[in-house]
């Protein structure tokens, strides 16, 4: 077995991220004094040093967009609120699937079974979970008809990220999409769920989409599926996997470019499509 105890990728002009077994760091680039780093990576990858180059590129982009200024706080979380965010899950669930199952085909059309395979797990898994969110607006006594012409611009982005990655000529960016936003979901835990249902009616189940995409979901164990798929790629691929960890991470943690919906606006997006109460039996 190789002993691989350094992999590196180069996720913007100036920024090397650096990973060992134990940690990862951003390494800046000096030119003209033969910096190691400035060379593509070669040589194989393991579990331990590739999840920490992956992770590593997630945290440096997280790093790069929040000492900007810091955006006022968002309104306070409330059912209306909640449904805003709903439709942006909405968003980000939808095309999975068929991406995912896009990407296997070419993947495959290219000899790439061990990521045809991979994606093909993905588009089947993933299948419904927009659906999920649908139902989540439905409790919440909304018809999801409003969420197509209502999106989040922060999850726009991502998708509109996500669609060109797909279509690239190589589409292993896909990789690094998914392995971000599955990761960055693990920062919501047990107790993100319940500060959200503590808003909601009582009674009312509306953190189904939610529940699925945290850490008391399935996505640790996507995480992990996907560390051990990138492991065994070529020093390439997995550079390329990190700069779109990277950059969908900028996308994910970016400042909104508007600023969120007021009570006034949301009301009048959100009211036209008020469900009505159901008529009990007779």
């Amino acid at each position: 077995m190789v002993d691989v105890s350094l992999e590196w990728a180069r996720v913007s002009p100036g920024t090397v991220i650096v990973a060992t077994k134990d940690r990862a760091f951003a390494h800046a680039l000096v030119s003209g004094t033969g910096d190691p780093f400035a060379a593509p990576m070669e040589g194989p990858g393991s579990a331990a040093t590739t999840r920490r180059l992956l992770d590593g590129a997630i945290g440096a982009a997280a790093r790069a967009v929040l000492p900007a200024p810091e955006p006022p706080s968002p309104p306070p979380l409330t059912p209306e609120r909640w449904a805003w965010r709903l439709s942006g899950y909405h968003c980000t669930t939808h095309p999975t699937p068929a991406r995912m199952a896009e990407a296997s085909r070419r993947f495959a059309a290219q000899g790439r079974a061990a990521l045809a395979a991979w994606a093909a797990t993905k588009a089947r898994e993933e299948t419904g979970h927009d659906l999920l969110a649908l139902r989540d607006l439905e409790a919440l006594g909304y018809a999801p008809s409003w969420v197509e012409a209502h999106v989040p611009p922060a999850s726009r982005a991502l998708v509109e990220y996500f669609a060109a990655v797909t279509h690239a000529d190589d589409p292993i960016g896909c990789v690094g999409y998914s392995y971000a936003l599955e990761r960055l979901a693990l920062g919501r835990d047990a107790g993100s769920v319940a500060a959200v249902q503590a808003v909601l009616p009582p009674g009312v189940d509306a953190t189904r989409c939610l529940r699925v995409h945290s850490a008391v979901g399935s996505d640790a164990a996507h995480v992990e599926e996907t560390v051990a798929l990138v492991a065994g790629l070529g020093a390439d691929e997995r550079t390329q996997i990190a700069i779109a960890c990277f950059e969908t991470a900028l996308r994910f943690h970016a400042p909104p470019a508007v600023a969120p919906p007021t009570d006034a606006e949301l009301a009048a997006i959100l009211s036209p499509h008020r469900l009505a109460p159901a008529t009990p039996p007779p």
